[in-house]
């Protein structure tokens, strides 16, 4: 975060300025030094006697490692950071962050101990901090990130690999990415269908998929059908978060889309529609894992 030195004079009726009434806001606060003061000792003065107040944010949440949908709680906390004291009744916006990108989700109110608390189910890994934007006294910081890593339930049993060649029997790999695949699937909601799309405005169901992967570093074949032979065959109780789902027959998929968790999943699908998030909607589908 960069600050900024603004500078005000008062200037006579004779049109010339006094020597002393040229006034310089330093980065660090808006103390008045006269101009003729070197900035370096300006600055040591500020922050030896600051009269703005800086603070420090944390963020901390209850649980570290969860099931898919179990609900933790993150407890703000800001305080005065030259004293401790509460910083209370100042807003506080809590932010997702995912790479480079910052979306805040809410904005709480601290009470009088300087804290404030939020609760939410996921279902992915989540990284989130915290960002206070500062007043008229009080300096802004952003509390260091947490992330909450969601387990994907443990796989079970063995599945044929490939398009499930006959009595070809392999051990079942777990996902690696699939938490990160439905994390950046959801960030998709509400962007339109449209024919042939791959993003990142616009998707069809596999353009979707070819998408997200993407993202992570895999790379999928253009179709819904070419994905299916790319991907390894799982069973439909042993599915994670982040598999892809194929609805149709092994010849012939007719639809997708990336499985978020209790029988829901991420898809994009059909003309006039948008990315959304939604229940599987029949037992008569086939599960593809990207590894």
């Amino acid at each position: 975060m960069t600050g900024f030195a603004a500078a005000t004079s008062d200037v006579p009726d004779d049109g010339q300025p006094a020597a002393d009434a040229i006034t310089r806001a330093s980065m660090l606060g808006n103390q008045r030094t006269p101009a003729s003061e070197p900035a370096d000792l300006a600055l040591a003065a500020e922050v030896a006697n600051p009269t703005q107040q800086f603070t420090s944010l944390t963020l901390t949440p209850d649980k570290t490692t969860i099931s898919p949908n179990d609900q933790v709680t993150f407890t703000v906390h800001a305080a005065a950071a030259m004293t401790g004291a509460p910083v209370a009744n100042e807003q506080v916006n809590i932010v997702v962050v995912t790479g480079s990108r910052w979306s805040t989700t809410a904005t709480l109110r601290t009470d009088d101990a300087g804290e404030a608390r939020i609760s939410a189910r996921l279902l992915s890994t989540t990284t989130v901090t915290a960002v206070f934007d500062g007043g008229t006294m009080l300096r802004p910081s952003v509390a260091g990130a947490a992330t909450v890593v969601v387990r994907a339930p443990a796989a079970s049993g063995t599945a044929e690999a490939g398009r499930g060649g006959a009595g070809s029997v392999t051990a079942l790999p777990g996902s690696t990415i699939g938490a990160k695949a439905v994390y950046l699937a959801s960030l998709q909601k509400g962007k339109p269908y449209v024919y042939g799309a791959a993003g990142p405005y616009a998707f069809d169901c596999s353009g979707f998929a070819q998408y997200i992967y993407k993202q992570l570093g895999r790379y999928l074949p253009r179709t819904a059908q070419q994905q299916f032979y790319a991907t390894i065959r799982v069973p439909q109780s042993a599915k994670q978060p982040g598999d892809l789902i194929f609805f149709g027959t092994p010849d012939n998929i007719t639809h997708m889309g990336i499985y978020a968790g209790n029988g829901y999943m991420w898809a994009a699908p059909r003309t006039g529609d948008y990315v959304k998030y939604q229940q599987i909607y029949t037992s008569d589908y086939y599960v593809g894992r990207v590894l």
